[in-house]
């Protein structure tokens, strides 16, 4: 599974950040310490200069076992006063150590194995933190979650069609909680299709919330920002500092592309959607797309050879009924 360098970066950070809390709280509590029992301070003193005498001793070449041996003696003796100093007070041997919060490593994200360097569970977890911090940076609402999707908006009256769109929404409901429960990088990509304000973006960046928490990445982007930003970097050589915009749309696990249709539309930018979309289907990632368009809209807007690559592999989702924001 990939992560954006974005939330790879800060996860680290946080890491690092962490870490020297941890060195930082170690010192003060041996200052605090050090300056109500001022013996303390001084055995650590002597223990230094045991360090040196024995450097010292290693490079004179003279009796070096029998001073090692003297040295290593005192060295424990001198040990075993300071730990006794430290219950006879009520602290436990290792409180002047750096406490972290994983000791698996040290909070470095870190650790060492058959000698192999592996990525901790730790950092990992950090990392999709980020992701979900960075999803709801950019994303119109707070993270959403399938609990916090009403079914209760929706009417249980059957429309003009008759279609009763509760009954309509309750399996979209649970198709896409299916869909994010099982997901995979051979997920099917999803066409989510319907008026404004039934619910979209909400279930599509609920997917998101449940994707991420199991460790894969995800980016949420709107179809006038994601196009804005592409034609700035392709004509008016503004590239993003932080990441490549492109290749950051291909190499995500998800691929969230909310508000197709409501980006200026233009030769460039109907070449741009079709160019990312069958891009990612080339590399087999799929891709969720929310538009307030019907097929016949989509298939004007954007050439039949889209909405052929469209048809050929996205499950389509429907959404009916009237615009819920109305009963928020």
């Amino acid at each position: 599974m990939s992560y954006s360098q974005k939330s790879i970066n800060k996860a680290k950070e946080k890491m690092n950040a962490r870490r020297a809390s941890a060195f930082s709280v170690a010192d003060y509590r041996k200052s605090k310490l050090y300056s109500e029992y001022p013996k303390l301070e001084e055995i650590e003193k002597e223990l230094n200069n045991i360090g040196v005498s024995t450097a010292k001793a290693v490079l004179s070449g003279k009796n070096v076992l029998e001073q090692l041996s003297k040295l290593r003696d005192k060295s424990v003796d001198l040990q075993k006063k300071y730990d006794i100093i430290l219950n006879s007070n009520g602290y436990p041997k290792d409180y002047l150590e750096p406490h972290f919060v994983c000791e698996k490593c040290k909070d470095t994200g870190y650790y060492e194995t058959n000698n192999k360097t592996l990525m901790c569970d730790c950092l990992k977890k950090m990392i999709i933190s980020c992701e979900c911090e960075e999803l709801n940076e950019i994303s119109p609402l707070k993270l959403s979650t399938f609990d916090s999707f009403k079914l209760s908006y929706y009417s249980d009256q059957p429309d003009a069609q008759g279609r009763v769109p509760i009954n309509r929404m309750s399996k979209i409901f649970n198709y896409c909680r299916e869909y994010a429960d099982k997901f995979s990088l051979d997920s099917k990509s999803l066409l989510m299709c319907g008026a404004t304000g039934l619910g979209k973006t909400h279930l599509s960046l609920a997917i998101a919330n449940e994707v991420i928490q199991r460790g894969f990445s995800v980016v949420y982007v709107s179809a006038p920002d994601i196009l804005s930003q592409l034609s700035k970097e392709q004509f008016y050589h503004q590239p993003n500092i932080d990441k490549d915009t492109f290749k950051m749309l291909l190499d995500c696990d998800l691929l969230i592309l909310d508000d197709l249709g409501t980006e200026f539309i233009s030769p460039y930018s109907v070449a741009a959607v079709y160019n990312i979309f069958n891009s990612r289907l080339l590399k087999s990632k799929p891709t969720i797309i929310n538009t307030n368009y019907n097929l016949s809209e989509l298939e004007t807007t954007y050439s039949q050879r889209f909405m052929s690559r469209i048809m050929g592999s996205c499950d389509r989702l429907d959404f009916i009924g009237s615009d819920i924001r109305t009963k928020l």
